[in-house]
This record gives structure tokens, C-alpha cells and sequence, in this order.
């Protein structure tokens, strides 16, 4: 997974230093904090915690978003060995195109209707 948002070269490299652990620690907290910020599921922490004890529902949230992110890493180190990276690439930059193409077509739909 080569240097797209700054990834080691080699995901696979065994015996790296700390500063490569912490580098690539701070990168994914980054991408991650940046991602989620003010998303769907934040606001719905928001009014949980608003119904229900805190520290439940953040306890709750961790071990649910931990799940979700150890399935997508290992279904990403399996889908490495399998495909290359220019297809996953390609796959990806597709689907994104797709899912903004039907948001503008629901977007059009929706102000075509008000008028």
C-alpha cells in the first residue's frame, strides 16, 4: 500500500522502529479523527450521553468502532495478499464516483420536487 495519505511503503515490513510504530499511530489517529468528526455516529454519542450514562456509551462506542476496525484490517491485510493495490485503487475511486453521482441524482430529484 504504497504512499497514498503517507502509508509505509510495505504494510507487511516486520521489525520497524518506535518512530515507525508512532508515525504511523499518529497518521491513522489523524486520518481517523478527521473522518469522524461531526459524522453520524458522533451525533448520535452526543445524544446518548444525553439519555443514558457517559461512560457507558463511550465504553460502549470503543468497543464497537474497535470491532469494526479490526474487520476492516483484517479483511484489508487478506484483500492485500489477493489483488493489487492498482485495483483496489480503481475499485475504490469507482465507487466513489458511483455513490457521488447518485447523491447529486437524489440531490436533483429532491429540488425538482420542491419546485
Amino acid at each position: 500500500m504504497g504512499g497514498d495519505m503517507g502509508l509505509p511503503a510495505s504494510p507487511r515490513s516486520a521489525g520497524g522502529s518506535p518512530l515507525d510504530f508512532w508515525s504511523v499511530c499518529a497518521k491513522v489517529f489523524m486520518l481517523m479523527f478527521v473522518a469522524e468528526m461531526g459524522d453520524r455516529t458522533q451525533i448520535a454519542m452526543i445524544v446518548l450521553a444525553t439519555r443514558h450514562d457517559p461512560f457507558f456509551v463511550c465504553f460502549g462506542s470503543i468497543a464497537g468502532f474497535l470491532v469494526v476496525t479490526a474487520v476492516a484490517v483484517v479483511c484489508g491485510d487478506w484483500l492485500a495478499g489477493k489483488v493489487s493495490e492498482r485495483l483496489v485503487t480503481l475499485v475504490g475511486g469507482g465507487l466513489f464516483l458511483l455513490f457521488a453521482l447518485l447523491t447529486l441524482l437524489q440531490a436533483a430529484k429532491v429540488i425538482h420536487s420542491d419546485l
